[in-house]
């Protein structure tokens, strides 16, 4: 095992808390697995896993395999659980998760096997010498909650009066929620006042649809000046792209997979510089935006050619409204404010 697994390389993401509680339509399976291999063969190394929910019964697990001081290595296997029956409220009940097949670690093929139950992975890797054991757990960003800064425009405060002040629909209402924040349930909405540069800190949750794919789980999308779109998705478990979570479409992929599970709240804390014109209206320089999410640096100081799809409006500008998108997902926003620059 150790021979084998000399090549894996590490490069750790971030450590969270670890947090109780979760939405009603939690199936108690996916999201982030943390913990160790458990034999002296193994301790060199290191792993974590992110677990993919793609129906009720099927589930992807992506592995992160490393040693220690170098850079990770992913690998990717599918599990599957039976039904057992119903509970009182007829309701479906499932048995443990359980994975089984040939891992391609860095070109050589290990045999995996290992069990989801009660929230605990274990299972081993190549031979018992690769046993591991890990907990689920629920990584919190660093600036989840933070609240608005002096100087800052509230924008959602968790009050239906805040929403209503400062929220207008493009095309239709959202609905506001009984916790605070405000779900996506009908069109496009924007602020009523137009904003420029500055830090605007945006929370939000994508649903759990684990029997769609892609672009069709939590998709939505936060526009600056109602031009230059960070995309918002449920991407969680795929490698990152420019229309995936964190992405700015069609212009950059992200530096880094910061994304968490459905159903957590998750955070953009965006610094953009709008773009210049000269007296004639000439754009003397771009746009540049810089991405944080969930803690990460995703674009750092980005530059921003021209506007991205689907905005209000595809004629660049200093100034204009925050626009979150409908996309038919019933994604969640809360706690947004924006920050001015100096």
């Amino acid at each position: 095992m150790k021979t084998m697994l000399s090549r894996i390389l590490l490069c750790a993401l971030w450590v969270g808390l670890c947090l109780p509680g979760m939405a009603d339509d939690d199936d108690m399976v996916m999201g982030v697995y943390e913990g160790d291999f458990t034999e002296d063969a193994a301790a060199n190394y290191d792993i974590r896993a992110q677990v993919v929910g793609l129906s009720a019964t099927k589930y992807k697990v992506v592995f992160f395999l490393s040693e220690s001081g170098g850079p990770e290595l992913r690998v990717e296997a599918e599990g599957k659980r039976k039904s057992i029956g119903k509970d009182k409220d007829d309701k479906p009940l499932y048995g443990p998760v359980s994975f089984e097949g040939d891992l391609d670690v860095d070109g050589t093929m290990m045999p995996m096997e290992g069990t989801i139950d009660k929230e605990a992975f274990t299972g081993t890797i190549d031979t018992a010498d690769g046993a591991f054991a890990l907990k689920r757990v629920f990584n919190e960003p660093p600036t989840l909650g933070k609240k608005a800064p002096a100087g800052a425009l509230p924008l959602m405060d968790g009050t239906k009066e805040t929403w209503l002040n400062q929220w207008e629909a493009v095309d239709g209402p959202w609905c506001f929620q009984s916790d605070g924040s405000v779900e996506v349930c009908s069109k496009s909405n924007k602020t009523k006042q137009e904003l420029g540069s500055g830090l605007y800190h945006i929370e939000f949750r994508t649903p759990y649809m684990p029997t769609e794919r892609y672009q069709g789980r939590g998709n939505s999308g936060v526009y600056i000046l109602g031009r230059y779109e960070v995309q918002v998705l449920d991407s969680f478990g795929t490698i990152p792209a420019w229309d995936l979570v964190g992405g700015i479409y069609k212009v950059a992929i992200p530096e880094a997979d910061a994304a968490l599970p459905p159903l957590q709240w998750q955070t953009y804390d965006i610094t953009f510089t709008a773009p210049e014109f000269d007296a004639s209206g000439k754009k003397t320089k771009d746009a540049i935006i810089n991405v944080v999410h969930n803690g990460i640096t995703v674009h750092d100081n980005l530059v921003l050619p021209d506007c991205t799809p689907g905005g209000l409006t595809s004629v660049e500008g200093t100034s204009g409204s925050l626009m979150f998108q409908h996309h038919g997902n019933p994604v969640r926003f809360r706690n947004v404010w924006f920050l001015p620059a100096e």
